[in-house]
C-alpha cells in the first residue's frame, strides 16, 4: 500500500481538493495533489476559542486578487478562499488587494508542498494570520473504502506519512497513533470522503484536512492541525498549540488546549454552525 510520492502523483493528477467555505458554499479551489499550490484564506473571522495573538482581520473576504510574484494569480469567492495553483517552489512575495486596501506578504513554499495562509487585510496592510503548511513530498500511503478498518488505522500509526484517502465512506473509529502524520482527504470536501465513526487524533504534529467525519472528533495529540473538514458529532481539541481553520463543527464543540489558533470555523462562536452547511 505503500508509494513514493511521485508514483501516486501520477495515479491521482486529475483529482482535485474542494474546499467549504464559511458561508456554506462548496466551491472547487481547483487543487491538484501534489502541485506546489498556496490556499489562502482571506480575512477569516476570530473564533471566541483563539488563543494566540493574530493580526485583526479586515471586513473584505470576496474579490479579494491575490497574485504571487511568479504571476500566479486568483480571486477570492464570497467565501474568502483564492487558490495560487502551480506556483514555483521558493520564497513568494504575495500581493493583495480588494480595491481600497493592498498590502504584502511572503511565504516559503518547496516543491510539491500545500500551504494554506490565512491573511488580513485592512487599510493599514496585508500580515499572515496563520500558516499551515502540508509537506507532500514525502512517503505516502493509500487507503481504500474497502479495506479493513484494522488495516487503515494501521497506516495511521506510521510516523513521518502522508495517508491520502481515496473518496467514498469508511465504517469504524479511526486513531492517529503516529505523529507528524498528514490524513488528507480526496474530493470534494462533505462529499467524496465521510469517516462512520470516531476519530481520535493522539501523538503530535498531525494533520486532518478535507473530510468528514459523521462520529466524534477528539484530538489530545499537541500542536494538530485540521482545515476543511467536518465534523457531525461533537468535537473536542484538548490538545496545546493546535491550528483549527476553516471548519464546520455541527454538534457541541470545545476548544479546551492551551495557545490554540482558531479562524474561521463555523460551529464556534461567532460563526454559527449554518454558516458551515450543517
Amino acid at each position: 500500500m505503500t508509494r513514493f510520492f511521485s508514483l501516486l502523483v501520477a495515479a491521482v493528477a486529475s483529482l482535485t481538493l474542494i474546499s467549504c467555505g464559511s458561508d456554506g458554499s462548496n466551491e472547487p479551489p481547483n487543487v491538484t495533489f501534489g502541485e506546489t499550490t498556496i490556499v489562502v484564506v482571506m480575512n477569516p473571522p476570530v473564533n471566541d476559542a483563539n488563543a494566540t495573538d493574530v493580526p485583526t482581520p479586515g471586513s473584505s473576504r470576496g474579490g479579494v486578487t491575490v497574485t504571487s510574484d511568479d504571476g500566479v494569480t486568483d480571486t477570492t469567492g464570497s467565501d474568502g478562499i483564492a487558490v495560487l495553483a502551480d506556483v514555483m517552489p521558493g520564497t513568494r512575495t504575495l500581493s493583495v488587494s480588494d480595491g481600497a486596501n493592498m498590502g504584502e506578504v511572503m511565504v516559503e513554499v518547496s516543491d510539491g508542498d500545500l500551504r494554506e495562509l490565512a491573511i488580513a487585510l485592512d487599510s493599514a496592510g496585508a500580515a499572515v494570520m496563520q500558516s499551515v503548511l502540508y509537506e507532500l513530498s514525502g512517503q505516502v500511503t493509500e487507503v481504500t473504502p474497502d479495506m479493513p478498518i484494522e488495516q487503515v488505522n494501521d497506516a495511521l500509526s506510521e510516523s513521518n506519512s502522508i495517508v491520502f484517502f481515496r473518496g467514498g465512506n469508511y465504517t469504524g473509529n479511526l486513531q492517529f497513533s503516529g505523529s507528524n502524520l498528514t490524513l488528507f482527504g480526496e474530493g470534494p470536501m462533505g462529499g467524496q470522503v465521510t469517516i462512520d465513526g470516531n476519530v481520535t487524533v493522539d501523538g503530535s504534529n498531525n494533520r486532518f484536512r478535507g473530510a468528514v467525519v459523521t462520529g466524534d472528533l477528539s484530538i489530545p495529540g499537541s500542536a494538530a492541525g485540521m482545515s476543511f473538514g467536518r465534523v457531525d458529532g461533537s468535537f473536542e481539541l484538548s490538545g496545546s498549540s493546535g491550528v483549527l481553520l476553516q471548519n464546520a463543527y455541527c454538534g457541541s464543540a470545545s476548544v479546551t488546549g492551551s495557545d490554540a489558533t482558531v479562524l474561521g470555523n463555523a460551529g464556534l462562536a461567532p460563526v454559527p454552525a449554518s454558516a458551515g452547511g450543517c
